[in-house]
């Protein structure tokens, strides 16, 4: 996985296939068969592990200095859209095989938002499951890679603040 992540880094995940991740482990792209059932499972895990590195401050979210639970949504939210931004701008070739290989595969998309929502419930005591789901939909324009090309042409934080002033009377205090 190392590997690969460095590979896609420095070729784009375009130029790298299996055999070349074989060479440069010095093997074949047939022993990799071992371990992935192709180039699609591969850059899937490799995707998903890249973007539980780039989220580990959600997983859990340390909730310990807080007293209101409006901050910790607002603070949750902005660490998500916050990541998803410097993950852009910091490794855009695997933000490309993250938006691919997750955000365009609806089954592991899902899990991702699960995955998500679960960490909002548990930093905010909110169990409204459609509730988080709407809270998270709000703020998709900072988080979803579909719109991460207009990201740079904002004033990123200043549009996050304009839209949570619009949801955090939504937010149980």
């Amino acid at each position: 996985m190392e590997t690969a992540h460095r590979m896609v880094v420095e070729q784009g995940m375009e130029k790298v296939n299996l055999s070349k991740v074989g060479a440069k482990l010095g093997t074949t792209h047939a022993a990799i068969y071992k371990y992935f059932s192709g180039k699609e499972e591969l850059w899937t895990e490799l995707a998903l592990s890249w973007l539980d590195h780039e989220l580990a401050r959600l997983f859990p979210f340390d909730t310990m200095h807080y007293t209101s639970k409006k901050d910790i949504v607002h603070d949750w939210l902005w660490v998500l859209s916050q990541s998803k931004y410097d993950a852009y701008v910091r490794e855009p070739e695997m933000f490309k095989l993250y938006t691919a290989y997750i955000d365009r595969n609806p089954a592991v998309l899902a899990r991702h938002i699960n995955d998500l929502v679960a960490s909002l419930k548990a930093a905010s005591g909110i169990a409204d499951g459609g509730r988080l789901v709407a809270i998270l939909m709000a703020f998709s324009y900072f988080s979803a890679p579909a719109y991460a090309d207009n990201w740079l042409r904002m004033d990123f934080q200043a549009e996050f603040e304009a839209v949570w002033k619009l949801i955090e009377a939504g937010v149980e205090a």
